[in-house]
């Protein structure tokens, strides 16, 4: 697909000439305490639950997304999607998003409810308001927060982990979800995407003031 002069690859092996040009962007877009470092991302590039897809201007990445897609529980979790700073406010990082799960995720997958670890805006921090920017702009295409659950990230490094949202990107907006749901998805996401037993306490600290079914704003 081409959208002006930018195409989409997919990003498919570490030895893709373009991984560095990737990598460069992933490095440079995310706070240390929030990112896997080259090995793991190296591992789940080939992954066949893992698609990561490529922005480019003139064959030279721009911006990528890298979904984590989980097909039996009919759920996605965009783990990562960063544009490089050069083309930042300029609409790239909604066509990016939107393409990801309306093309992408519909046309190999079907609907699915699409999953963000977002920074809260609610802890103060030095970038503040780059979260609440970043959760407004996320809000503006369509989705929602998960009411009464801070998403515990569980990436090992110094310090304790950020305080995070989980938004949803419900597909046909379709809001309900139930509280067995949520936990199972959390239980996946802790598995698959991070290493974790299904079974870690800290989902069931996260679930213990989660209503039923689940509330989204």
């Amino acid at each position: 697909m081409t959208i002006a002069p930018y195409t989409y690859d997919s990003l498919v092996s570490c030895s893709d000439p373009s991984f560095d040009e990737f990598y460069s962007i992933y490095e440079g877009s995310l706070p240390l305490r929030e990112r896997k470092s080259k090995a793991q991302i190296s591992a789940v590039i080939s992954r066949p639950d893992y698609k990561t897809l490529l922005l480019k201007r003139n064959d030279v990445v721009i911006g990528f997304s890298m979904l984590f897609i989980a097909t039996e529980e009919s759920f996605c979790l965009l783990e990562y999607m960063a544009i490089h700073p050069v083309y930042r406010n300029s609409g790239l990082g909604r066509e990016l998003f939107l393409h990801t799960f309306q093309n992408v995720v519909v046309s190999d997958h079907g609907a699915s409810y699409g999953l963000l670890e977002v920074d809260s805006d609610r802890e103060q921090s030095e970038d503040q308001e780059m979260r609440r920017r970043r959760q407004r702009f996320y809000r503006r295409l369509g989705c929602f927060r998960i009411d009464r659950l801070s998403y515990l990230l569980p990436l090992p490094g110094e310090g304790p982990p950020p305080q995070m949202n989980i938004m949803v990107y419900p597909p046909d907006r379709f809001l309900t979800i139930s509280k067995h749901q949520l936990k199972q998805w959390l239980k996946v996401i802790y598995n698959k995407v991070y290493d974790c037993c299904p079974d870690d306490p800290r989902i069931t600290k996260m679930m213990k003031y989660i209503g039923d079914p689940v509330k989204l704003l």
